[in-house]
């Protein structure tokens, strides 16, 4: 039997094929803004795998040094260290009894005093660090009232065999000989002993007197 279309059928027909094709655009109009609107079985499916990682790339020039920095402030003194063990004794060094031959010692002499008037006589006396091996006699025992002599060529020096008395400051006082040198180890003639020298000297007035020297002596 063969139905009639009417425009009730027809409206209804066109109502059916809207609202189907209207909700087709909606869904492919549909907006996504988040992946928490997106099914995690198919965000999984969506993420991609990583990719390989990329060659590096090639170091860039050295860049000019940086200013020296300012100097730090000095440090704490560190504690002190341990104390070192003691050192083993040393040998027993020997010293010299007699001076050996042809060596040369020396040495400083003077006396001063105040003398009532002229002529007045006093003494010095000096003392070698090393004795003599002899004493010497007094062809061989000089006083030097220049800067040098026969036998003795300036202070500090002697011959071998020679004892030589150099003078230097003076202040009213008689010039002493070579005569006025004599051993004062005991009495005897002039000449000196192995211990030093004894040297005899006056004033030339009265007040202040100093007689100052050096002297050499060089065993024989």
């Amino acid at each position: 039997m063969r139905k009639r279309l009417s425009y009730a059928n027809i409206t209804a027909t066109l109502a059916l094929v809207f609202a189907m094709s209207g909700g087709a655009m909606a869904a492919n109009s549909y907006l996504i803004n988040s992946t928490k609107q997106i099914n995690p079985k198919v965000l999984k499916k969506l993420t991609g795998k990583p990719g390989k990682n990329g060659i590096a790339g090639a170091n860039g020039a050295t860049g000019p040094s940086g200013a020296t920095g300012a100097t730090g402030a000095t440090g704490a003194t560190g504690a002190a260290g341990v104390e070192g063990k003691e050192g083993k004794q040393g040998a027993v060094g020997s010293f010299e009894t007699a001076l050996a031959s042809g060596k040369t010692e020396t040495g400083a002499w003077g006396a001063g005093f105040t003398a009532p008037g002229s002529g007045n006589a006093y003494f010095a006396t000096a003392t070698f660090p090393i004795p003599l091996p002899a004493g010497l006699n007094s062809e061989h025992v000089l006083y030097v009232s220049g800067s040098s002599a026969t036998h003795c060529s300036g202070a500090g020096h002697a011959e071998a065999g020679y004892l030589c008395v150099y003078g230097n400051d003076s202040i009213n006082v008689n010039s002493p000989s070579s005569s006025n040198i004599f051993n004062g180890e005991a009495a005897g003639p002039p000449g000196i002993g192995i211990q030093g020298f004894t040297i005899r000297l006056s004033s030339t007035s009265g007040g202040e007197t100093l007689l100052t020297g050096s002297y050499a002596v060089t065993a024989p």
